[in-house]
């Protein structure tokens, strides 16, 4: 009788243990609004105060989409991805703003600006608005070195490390990040628009000229206009 008990209670056990993995799903969710440092603790915290779920992870840049991605694991049999998606956009930054739940493929062959059209334009002079330059690091393999350092430390939360725009903080800019690998190989024509976009900043964009020296600016513009377009993932 004893063995038919014990018997019964692993049958139980295992028949409870095996519903439970049945259930228990693993979700990649990309998400917009992470627009602060203090963003992703307050996401995860948001989340798991409100329900039952384990946050694998949350990266914020090493993505094949581009966008922010949660990853989360759930029992389906208790809370839907529905439920999940609702509960995010509910939740609130520390800054007052909500989360948001990407849906749709990146996007990362946004048309160029009429500025920038005339700017990166190649066979023709630049347009009078934006300054004859010359890049006095020559634009060589060392600049773009240093300037990638740069870029990656600086400018890539919000352009995005490849530079196609969607960093991990742009999201609740009001203009968003340009890409830069529009820039890849361009002449010297551009250097004076480049140098004076990173000196003086525009919109949501801080001047960089009162942060970095004019040495580095320009290994700034040696490196940006050696990255590569990016395909659509």
């Amino acid at each position: 009788m004893k063995k038919i008990k014990e018997f019964s209670l692993y049958f139980v056990f295992f028949s409870w243990a095996f519903q439970l993995m049945a259930g228990t799903v693993e979700e990649v969710i990309k998400i917009e609004g992470l627009i602060s440092p203090a963003s992703p603790k307050a996401l995860i915290s948001g989340l798991e105060k409100e329900l039952k779920i384990k946050i694998v992870k949350l990266e914020l840049t090493d993505t094949s989409s581009g966008w922010p991605e949660l990853v989360i694991q759930f029992d389906s049999n208790s809370v839907s991805i529905d439920k999940i998606e609702k509960t995010i956009k509910s939740i609130e930054d520390p800054a007052g703003h909500n989360y948001k739940v990407h849906k749709g493929p990146l996007q990362s062959n946004a048309a160029l600006t009429e500025e920038e059209m005339k700017s990166i334009a190649k066979l023709g002079p630049v347009a009078e608005a934006f300054p004859q330059l010359t890049n006095p690091m020559s634009g060589d393999a060392e600049s773009a070195a240093r300037g990638q350092k740069l870029f990656v430390k600086n400018c890539a939360k919000c352009h995005g490390e490849s530079g196609n725009g969607y960093g991990p903080v742009s999201h609740g800019f009001t203009t968003w990040p340009r890409q830069l690998w529009a820039w890849n190989n361009s002449g010297p024509e551009t250097d004076g628009y480049l140098f004076g976009f990173i000196t003086n900043g525009r919109s949501d964009m801080p001047p960089w000229g009162i942060i970095l020296s004019e040495n580095e600016r320009w290994d700034l513009v040696s490196y940006i206009k050696k990255l590569k377009p990016q395909s659509d993932k």
